[in-house]
């Protein structure tokens, strides 16, 4: 287990952090349970995009369930491309496939802005966030302008 993924199985509860008690960047590890719960679900392009890679809990799975993987990240952690790459500022040049990733909590609403805008027509986005995501004026307006299709 590398270092950082005793927080893995933190973030299948309901937890708020005050300020001081936040992971630098947000950063806290999906479940691999949750993605193998997801591709259970629904299937995806050949290639997914995980822009939020972290130390790889998302990209393994889905690598091995047979998906190309493009890992990147604000932050190295061991995992994915050691290029940073600012997701909410760059983008992937001629990138056909769909994206997963658990956002940082601060930057959930524009990740998913993001995303949306980066996947070609009829393509997919998943996103692990907070129940929280569905509160709030910001997202309440996301979701009138953006309804989910049906």
């Amino acid at each position: 287990m590398m270092a950082g993924s005793k927080k893995v199985f933190a973030t299948l509860g309901s937890s708020n952090h005050v300020p001081e008690e936040r992971e630098a960047f947000d950063y806290y590890a999906t479940d691999p349970k949750a993605v193998e719960m997801l591709l259970e679900l629904e299937q995806f392009a050949p290639v997914i995009w995980e822009p939020a890679c972290g130390e790889g809990h998302i990209s393994k799975v889905l690598q091995a369930h047979g998906y190309q993987v493009i890992s990147t990240d604000l932050v190295y952690r061991g995992f994915g491309d050691p290029e940073p790459l600012d997701f909410l500022k760059e983008t992937l040049d001629g990138f056909e496939g769909d994206i997963i990733t658990n956002p940082p909590y601060s930057t959930g609403l524009e990740f998913v802005q993001r995303a949306l805008e980066s996947v070609r027509p009829g393509g997919k986005v998943a996103m692990f966030l907070k129940v929280q995501f569905l509160e709030g004026q910001k997202r309440g307006a996301f979701f009138k302008n953006t309804p989910p299709p049906v």
